[in-house]
């Protein structure tokens, strides 16, 4: 069976939302079908359900940022709204703090929203201990100020690498916006990492303050501090200043509006459809999914643009056949290139009851919790522990759902090692929080694979480093090659590595800028057919 449509959208996850609210807004949906091989939209960032009364688990990212009104994510959301969709202030609820804990030095440190660094243990803080605080509250205030216009441009749709005349204007617009001290300081900035900054304000390696920002840097650019770009860094580490929020009943209070939109619109959603080939056709691009439950083939041929919401792994292992002219593309061979010089990180996740606490109030819990010295090497960084607030859904008397996470190789875990890291980790979380914990699952890399269909379970894009920010990043555009109109799109977690939903939430929307010579900003509130006769 073959249908032929304008737009393809391949997988559901941030980008592909982001990207199908986009075409809903500027009423292209009806032109657009959207593949996802899950029932659900969110990707890795998806969620699961278990027990009775039901209570439903986050299965990869928990929070996000820029929800404030006027903010990228609430812009999104917020356009073109689904019938009986909550408004943002009624989704995005704030995460006031976010607390780091290391059990084995019997210290804890708070992060507060409004900048304060706060030392939050039984025992008292020596004497070094205060003035590496106090660098650190420093560290984070510049850090804050120096991201403050990246912000502020991120909702101008940057595109890199630029791959087309239209995407160097965009970047020389954009460039001629920024504050003329950061223009001079911009070549000199570029080059640095987080690492370097670090030591610029005293804090070495080894210290409280440096574990601190390790572990942001770990939660949002994906990269330590010797590898993380500065301009990356510095949003990475100011997330909490900017604002910080989990969604009210999970992720997926944020990604079924955006789908309900698209679907009330006029896009065709297809859940339950794994892509299995990608092909030239002379009128466009030919799509092969798999129907999950049937087995059923159904064919897509594109002609206007597929926008491809998978990791370059993916795509250069066989989606696309050996005999196939893509494979003589530029942009393919890069990104098969890409592929063979990266390896991506897998996760290691807990997903559990915990003892409610009265001192957590009715609020969202964010915590980093540090390893201890005997603690498993693979275990040695940070677990990212996320509960939602008491009445955010019915849980069992007591107690709250509990997702923790951390990065661990993209390889196989043995059941022994499974076992192993469950226990360290679950005393880890228990020690720290002082709190029992129940009914607790395990995911590996390997159950990441299955849920996801990632190769290796990798859940994650390329790791950060400078040979892959913003100039130097992989390519995200191909154009067909004879059918000049009709273009190749990547994106998500690929295209901006590591910086989480909301740079997948700006892939999704570049390409369908790219796609449809519209703008972001052009179509909020507004109502667009194809620009220059596409």
């Amino acid at each position: 069976m073959r249908k032929e449509t304008s737009f393809l959208i391949v997988g559901a996850g941030a980008a592909g939302c982001a990207a199908a609210k986009c075409f809903a807004a500027a009423r292209l949906a009806p032109e657009v079908v959207l593949l996802e091989q899950h029932s659900e939209p969110g990707g890795s960032a998806g969620y699961f359900s278990r027990g009775g009364p039901r209570r439903t688990f986050d299965a990869g990212a928990t929070q996000l940022i820029e929800c404030q009104s006027g903010q990228l994510q609430e812009l999104l959301y917020s356009m073109c709204p689904a019938k009986d969709q909550k408004a943002s202030w009624e989704l995005f609820e704030p995460i006031p703090q976010i607390s780091q804990h290391w059990n084995e030095q019997n210290c804890a440190v708070i992060l507060r929203s409004d900048g304060r660094v706060i030392w939050s243990s039984q025992r008292s803080a020596t004497e070094e201990e205060e003035k590496d605080l106090r660098r650190l509250e420093k560290f984070l205030a510049m850090s804050g100020k120096e991201a403050d216009w990246m912000w502020q441009l991120l909702k101008e749709i940057p595109r890199f690498p630029p791959q087309s005349w239209a995407d160097i204007k965009r970047a020389l617009e954009l460039f001629g916006k920024v504050p003329w001290i950061k223009k001079i300081s911009f070549p000199v900035l570029f080059f640095l990492n987080a690492e370097k900054m670090l030591r610029l304000y005293g804090i070495r390696p080894n210290s409280l303050a440096y574990d601190v920002v390790a572990g942001l840097l770990v939660d949002t650019t994906q990269s330590s501090p010797q590898k993380s770009p500065w301009l990356a860094a510095a949003m990475g580490i100011s997330i909490i200043r900017r604002g910080l929020f989990r969604c009210r009943k999970g992720m997926r209070g944020y990604f079924r509006p955006l789908l309900s939109s698209f679907e009330q619109n006029g896009g065709v959603y297809t859940p339950h459809s794994q892509v299995i080939r990608l092909e030239t056709h002379p009128d466009g691009f030919l799509v092969t999914s798999r129907d999950s439950r049937s087995g059923e083939l159904a064919e897509h041929l594109v002609r206007s643009a597929a926008l491809l919401n998978l990791t370059i792994w993916d795509i250069a292992s066989g989606l696309i056949p050996p005999e196939d002219p893509l494979n003589k593309n530029k942009v393919f061979k890069t990104w098969s290139a890409r592929a063979a010089q990266n390896k991506g990180w897998g996760a290691f996740a807990l997903y559990a009851l915990v003892e409610d606490k009265p001192e957590w109030d009715d609020v969202p819990q964010y915590l980093q919790l540090f390893p201890s010295s005997t603690d498993p090497q693979a275990l040695q960084t940070p677990l990212y522990v996320s509960i939602p607030a008491r009445s955010d859904q019915a849980n069992p008397s007591g107690f709250r759902v509990l997702t923790a996470t951390l990065h661990v190789a993209a390889e196989d875990v043995s059941e022994q090692e499974r076992s192993t890291w469950k226990q360290v980790l679950m005393a880890r979380i228990s020690a720290a929080l002082n709190a029992r914990l129940e009914s607790v699952e395990t995911a590996t890399p390997a159950t990441f694979a299955r849920y996801t269909a990632r190769k290796n379970g990798q859940v994650g894009g390329i790791p950060l480093a400078l040979k892959n920010f913003m100039f130097f990043a992989p390519p995200s555009q191909l154009t067909h090659p004879t059918n000049k109109k009709c273009k190749l799109l990547l994106i998500g977690d690929t295209v901006f590595p590591g910086q989480g939903v909301v740079a997948c939430s700006v892939s999704g929307i570049a390409a369908f800028e790219r796609a449809t010579n519209l703008t972001f900003q052009s179509i909020q509130g507004k109502t667009f057919g194809l620009a220059n006769g596409q």
